[in-house]
């Protein structure tokens, strides 16, 4: 399994009274570790996760209610999906090519064109806001008064 380290400083008031110690950085490890990388790698569910790591459930519920907890398990969530995008790619290639299933083709093309739309500085061409758009045109000569958009 891949090693991450996500450290959270924990939160005391060492900047207003200096003879405090510095603020202690906050890791994952030991039985909430086993049982987040158990969760995210081998796909257990959390009550199945807790106990192969020796913890209950109410434990690792709880213990993925602190900050530095979850976002170790949010990191390794990300690593997971990351690691399987290459695969996905030569999957979605693999269904382009076929000529089984032509509704496939064209779903795993329009996949694989939106696949790198999760990253936003290879996005920023097609960048869409919301907002008005206002037209001022002069009026066209011999176009008679009235309310704008109305014609005899």
């Amino acid at each position: 399994m891949p090693s991450t380290s996500v450290a959270v400083k924990a939160n005391n008031k060492s900047q207003s009274n200096p003879a405090r110690k510095p603020a202690k950085t906050l890791t994952v490890t030991g039985k909430n570790r086993v049982a987040i990388e158990a969760m995210v790698w081998e796909g257990l569910k959390r009550p199945d996760a807790a106990q192969k790591a020796g913890l209950t459930d109410h434990a690792l519920y709880v213990a993925m209610t602190k900050p530095h907890v979850k976002a170790f398990y949010l990191a390794q969530c990300e690593m997971l999906r990351l690691s399987g995008k290459a695969r996905r790619i030569h999957r979605l290639n693999e269904m382009v090519e076929q000529d089984d299933n032509k509704a496939a083709v064209v779903n795993a093309a329009m996949a694989l064109e939106r696949l790198g739309d999760d990253n936003p500085l290879s996005s920023m061409g097609n960048a869409r806001s919301p907002g008005v758009v206002v037209i001022i045109q002069d009026r066209p000569r011999g176009h008679p008064g009235g309310k704008i958009g109305e014609f005899h």
